[in-house]
């Protein structure tokens, strides 16, 4: 029986998807609510798909927020996020 390898970011197919948009093989742009919680900080995306933002920057005034994320995928769940702000709203 052949082993399997574990997948890593640099394994990604470069396009587009539900869940969020890639913007190269290792770097994802997603958006959601952001919230706190026992692991982290929070990105939870309108699918429901979950990621746990590890950031330097200060998140308190983006909690219960939709922001966009832009950073590197870090684990099976986690984003280091390079960039994060508030997500333009369509009237």
């Amino acid at each position: 029986m052949a082993r399997r390898r574990p997948m890593c970011a640099m394994c990604c197919v470069i396009g587009v998807s539900e869940k969020e948009v890639v913007v190269s093989s290792s770097r994802i742009r997603v958006s959601g609510m952001l919230s706190r919680g026992s692991r982290g900080m929070i990105l939870t995306t309108k699918a429901d798909e979950v990621w746990i933002v590890e950031s330097e920057m200060p998140t308190d005034n983006l909690v219960g927020s939709t922001i966009v994320v832009e950073g590197t995928i870090a684990g099976i769940d986690r984003l280091r996020a390079d960039w994060m702000g508030v997500a333009e709203t369509s009237a």
